[in-house]
């Protein structure tokens, strides 16, 4: 079984570092904020509008994430 684990440790950290690559986080961050902006323009209340809109640009800016729309 300890084998097992000592080959298969080197490939999922392979992957995982795959996943998380720069390209990946920009592309998929980017998604979630515009997933975040869209449902929060859409919705009724002007109060997530002055909220969650300047945090999710402060987030963008701090992780270089930019608006690619």
């Amino acid at each position: 079984m300890d084998m097992i684990f000592k080959l298969a440790i080197p490939i999922i950290m392979q992957i995982i570092e795959k996943l998380l690559s720069p390209e990946n986080i920009i592309k998929y961050g980017d998604r979630l904020f515009d997933f975040i902006e869209d449902a929060v323009v859409s919705s009724e209340t002007t109060i997530d509008d002055i909220t969650v809109l300047p945090l999710v640009k402060a987030l963008r800016n701090a992780l270089s994430i930019p608006d690619n729309d």
